[in-house]
């Protein structure tokens, strides 16, 4: 009887403890910053994965829009606020909603790039974004763009060498320039009277300096930019541009799909033919494998409906309906507000889960739910389940900006989201701060690829694939170079194994057409993989 006792005990400890797929450790690791005082904002939040100091534990950027922006060490799991250490209270002032990391002079050491409100709705820092430049892991230049592109409202950015010249470009989305509001016969307000600025590119000229050539390329798009990510839809070779504009439904501006028609210098648009077009209000698109068929899909995230976009050659194909991870509404005939969604293994047995980061925004239309918590999708051999409510994720700030990364270096994906401060937070006694959600499920087999490019190929490699093979199953792999919501988690590429002890093969495509290939390598391990065939594995110090 003793020993049933006990044994009940164990179990329900045992099941108590990872019952929860996530637990939210943010105190506990060193991120206590708290959005001061009174204010608020509406957009922002971006999150970026950053190794600063190049000793393999990644580091992130908070962007903290109206508040302050934090850069976060990574002491062995534990972080550090560096951002006076490493110069960037030079910042201070400015309103930054995203921030992207790249090695722009393929120096080893990883810069990265803000983008920052100036003179959006009249408001704003008035400033133009910066380059920040990384010395040699010890401190960051900051190199103002004011001669290159005057302030706009700059909500995110996308990285890629789309021209393969060796050297990594960016492009930035620039948001609402003016708003208004409709109102019927009877003045009641009904949807937006929206203005909004042209996009930006910055062509990297051999990692000495940028030029804008937006209008040049044919991606000067001026439909109120939220998000965008370069990535080869149609496997050709060379990256092309998905673009994601707000507001769709007002300014008759859908969101848009370039093709690179490299070697020549432009981008085609193909938005009305392929039905990439949807005039929507898009917020953040990641690229992923989902079903493991070798080919990317992209999940588009809306107020109200989300899009599981497959490219089939010729047309984009939804499939997140029947998925059942729309996430059209929140509860009832209430729509939801979605911003980043980020597949990834969650338990490293080969299928990709899904989170999707949410929260309210202050509209006019649609009706939005004001509780409008974080959702977590399982991958159950194909099938979405909704377990947000055990998943130890919902919470019901607004959440926007989000990334993936073994922050702890315990051999599985966590998950750190951010949040804007909204008016309503402090009387609902909510602490409005960014959250860490601890992976806490036993995790099965695992590699990792670092991919470093060398001799014409971009250091960061943006624009590598890798395609995993084991047994029948198949999934490949892009570098990031933006996703979710004006965020970018690792670039590091991971791939479960489930029982596995190695994986049969990896095939690296480099943007310069060659391929190297790798059988039978161990699970447990990162390894760092260079355009010249060299293979090492990493320490997990």
């Amino acid at each position: 009887m003793i020993k049933l006792t006990l044994f009940f005990i164990f179990f329900c400890f045992t099941f108590s403890s990872f019952s929860q797929l996530f637990e939210e450790v943010s105190a506990e690791i060193g991120l206590d910053y708290v959005y001061p005082g009174n204010g608020f904002q509406m957009a922002g939040a971006g999150l970026m994965v950053i190794d600063v100091n190049n000793d393999g534990w990644e580091d992130f950027f908070q962007s903290g829009g109206v508040f302050d922006s934090k850069l976060w060490i990574n002491n062995h799991g534990v972080f550090e606020d560096a951002t006076e250490e490493y110069a960037l209270d030079g910042l201070s002032g400015y309103f930054i909603q995203g921030a992207i990391s790249l090695d722009f002079n393929n120096d080893g050491f990883q810069d990265f790039f803000i983008v920052n409100s100036g003179t959006g709705m009249a408001m704003g820092d008035k400033y133009s974004p910066v380059l920040l430049e990384n010395i040699e892991g010890k401190s960051f230049k900051i190199i103002k763009m004011d001669q290159i592109i005057a302030p706009g409202n700059f909500s995110s950015a996308a990285v890629g060498d789309f021209n393969n010249d060796g050297f990594t470009d960016i492009y930035l989305t620039n948001y609402v320039a003016t708003m208004g509001v409709l109102l019927d016969s009877t003045g009641v307000e009904i949807g937006y009277k929206t203005s909004c600025f042209e996009n930006k590119l910055l062509l990297n000229k051999n990692g000495q300096a940028f030029i804008e050539s937006a209008k040049e390329f044919g991606i000067n798009d001026g439909g109120c930019g939220l998000s965008a990510t370069f990535t080869d839809v149609d496997n050709d070779g060379d990256l092309d541009l998905l673009l994601l504009n707000d507001f769709g439904e007002w300014t008759g501006e859908g969101n848009k799909f370039f093709r690179n028609e490299y070697p020549k210098n432009h981008f085609s648009d193909l938005s009305d033919s392929t039905g990439f077009n949807h005039k929507m209000y898009g917020m953040g698109i990641g690229t992923y494998d989902y079903n493991l068929d070798g080919r990317l899909e992209y999940y588009i995230t809306n107020i109200g409906e989300n899009y599981l976009f497959n490219y089939n050659g010729s047309t984009f194909e939804d499939n997140a309906k029947n998925l059942k991870i729309d996430a059209t509404y929140s509860y009832g005939k209430t729509k939801g507000t979605s911003w980043s969604g980020l597949f990834f293994d969650v338990e490293f047995d080969g299928d990709l889960y899904l989170f999707v980061s949410k929260g309210n925004v202050l509209t006019i239309v649609p009706k939005t739910a004001i509780s409008d918590a974080n959702l977590f999708f399982l991958n159950e051999g194909g099938e979405f389940k909704n377990v947000s409510n055990s998943s130890g994720v919902n919470d019901i700030l607004s959440h926007h900006g989000a990334i993936i990364f073994d922050y702890d270096h315990d051999g599985d994906l966590d998950i750190i989201s951010s949040v804007v401060k909204l008016p309503w937070g402090p009387f609902a006694n909510k602490e409005q701060k960014l959250k860490v959600y601890k992976n806490n499920t036993p995790t099965k087999n695992w590699i990792g690829i670092k991919l470093i490019g060398e001799s014409g190929i971009n250091k960061d490699c943006f624009g590598c694939k890798v395609l995993f093979q084991q047994d029948t199953i198949q999934m490949i792999s892009q570098v990031d170079g933006s996703s979710g919501h004006a965020s970018q988690s690792t670039r590091i590429l991971y791939f479960g194994l489930n029982n596995a002890k190695k994986i049969d093969k990896i095939t690296v495509l480099w943007t310069d057409g060659t391929t190297s290939i790798f059988s039978n390598l161990k699970n447990g391990f990162i390894y760092e993989v260079k355009s010249s065939g060299e293979i090492k594995k990493l320490k997990q110090n």
